[in-house]
């Protein structure tokens, strides 16, 4: 079954069918223009008999009185003139009532073909239709033909001739059988020659595909061969060698990127710490100077202070991402989100800090994750919420959906510009309005963030428009 859905077979089963519509409605469409074609030929006969007997039977009686020639029209003699080997004649009142029916010389069926009396009566007061279907009770069918006698513009009867159409119905019913033989001949023959067909023009796709799964095992500098043709195929196969060169160039750059980053990010952390032990030294000396201004002493203290504890933070960020990034399991434990980030936020306090909080926590989703982690994923949105958007309304939500479950922070601060809204989880990265280091921090809050959703084996995401606030979700797989 494998086999049948591969690209090669559903094509071939698609111009099948389309094949095989195709020829029901060409089929059907040719069944019923030849039945058309059938039914007026034998119509326009009809027709042409009846005007023969019509013009003969009036020169023979066009030495006698009108009354008589009339009497005469409207008589069994007139009926018995038109009728012939196959066809019946019948003689209808202008209200649908029989004057005189003959059947056919072969008839085998000697009741008068009926139509309704509405058809009568409208045939006789306008312009009858080329022919008319008529079923006998016993289901067998005649071709009828009406013309209109007048006396002036006065309709005095209605000739009615019909003939069987078992010869109609034969010859049609051959015209399908022919049509269906055909028609499973040219389906048969498709289905034989589709496959090779469809099979050589797609081989090149095979190659593509055998190529793309050893790109995929890492095998970075597989390429194509590409066809000699210019259509769709050989194009895709130019666009998928250059896509393979792409890729190879740009796993080449990554590597290289990610190996000098991560030996930054090793050598900083522990270069950083000696000065910052260092400092701390000074800070305590300085603080046992009695010669020193005091006050000089105290802002000198208060700036060393406070850088290092900047590059205290900085260290202990750049720790953070590193080791997240370095592809080591974080240790996971059950964690109920709703009362983790509801005891998070509360040791956060928000609302002294200026915000207005809100919280929308659904009871008894469950992950597994290291909460310390966690928290801190929690603990960098809410910062990175105070800092870009301070005083406005953070509304934090917890809820599950196809089987991964969420933390929501949504905003209602100035937003997130559209140039910035690609780069925010990037490592250093600062907004527009955060290029000061006094007000943007260090720029790694959201990439830690990100760093420990993903090394849960989730993802982070953010949306925001200008002036409509902030919406950062972080998604995790539920615990089994």
């Amino acid at each position: 079954m494998a086999r049948f859905r591969s690209l090669r077979w559903r094509l071939t089963f698609l111009y099948l069918a389309l094949l095989a519509v195709l020829l029901l409605a060409g089929g059907v469409a040719q069944y019923f223009a030849a039945r058309e074609v059938l039914f007026r030929s034998n119509a326009d006969v009809l027709v042409s008999e009846y005007n023969a007997v019509f013009t003969a039977f009036k020169k023979q009686t066009a030495s006698r009185a009108a009354t008589v020639v009339r009497a005469l029209i409207l008589s069994q003699t007139f009926s018995d003139e038109l009728r012939s080997r196959r066809t019946s004649a019948a003689i209808i009142g202008p209200n649908g009532g029989l004057i005189a029916f003959t059947p056919a010389t072969l008839a085998t069926r000697p009741d008068v073909p009926s139509l309704t009396t509405q058809d009568y009566r409208t045939a006789a007061l306008s312009k009858p239709k080329a022919y008319y279907i008529a079923t006998a009770p016993d289901g067998s069918t005649s071709l009828v033909v009406l013309n209109v006698i007048r006396t002036g513009s006065k309709a005095v009867a209605v000739v009615q001739l019909s003939i069987a159409t078992d010869d109609i119905d034969r010859t049609l019913s051959l015209d399908r059988q022919v049509a269906v033989i055909g028609s499973l001949a040219v389906l048969l023959l498709a289905l034989l020659l589709s496959p090779l067909i469809i099979g050589r023009a797609l081989r090149p796709l095979k190659q593509m595909s055998e190529t793309a799964g050893k790109l995929a095992a890492g095998d970075y500098k597989q390429r194509v061969t590409a066809p000699r043709s210019s259509d769709e195929i050989g194009a895709l196969a130019l666009a998928f060698n250059q896509m393979a060169a792409g890729i190879d160039q740009a796993f080449e750059v990554q590597r290289q990127s990610e190996e000098q980053m991560r030996h930054f990010v090793a050598d900083a952390s522990h270069e950083l710490r000696t000065p910052l032990t260092s400092i701390a030294g000074y800070i305590d000396v300085l603080g046992r100077r009695e010669v020193v201004d005091p006050e000089t002493l105290q802002s000198s203290l208060a700036a060393m202070q406070q850088e290092s504890a900047r590059m205290t933070r900085l260290v202990n960020d750049l720790l953070t991402l590193t080791r997240f990034e370095s592809g080591r399991a974080p240790s996971r434990q059950p964690v109920v989100l709703d009362q983790f980030v509801g005891q998070a936020l509360d040791e956060l306090g928000l609302r002294n800090k200026g915000a207005l909080e809100s919280r929308d926590l659904q009871p008894g989703v469950t992950v597994r994750a290291d909460p310390e982690a966690l928290k801190q994923v929690v603990n960098n949105l809410a910062q990175n919420a105070l800092k870009y958007a301070p005083g406005a309304e953070q509304h934090w939500s917890v809820f599950q959906t196809d089987g991964r479950a969420a933390i929501r922070l949504q905003d209602t601060g100035p937003g997130i510009s559209r140039q910035d809204l690609p780069h925010i989880f990037e490592r250093f990265y600062r907004g527009e309005k955060a290029r000061d280091r006094s007000h943007g921090g260090s720029g790694l809050g959201l990439a830690i963030a990100k760093s420990i959703v993903e090394a849960h084996q989730g993802t982070i995401e953010a949306s925001s428009e200008p002036g409509q606030g902030a919406t950062f979700t972080a998604w995790l797989p539920l615990a089994a």
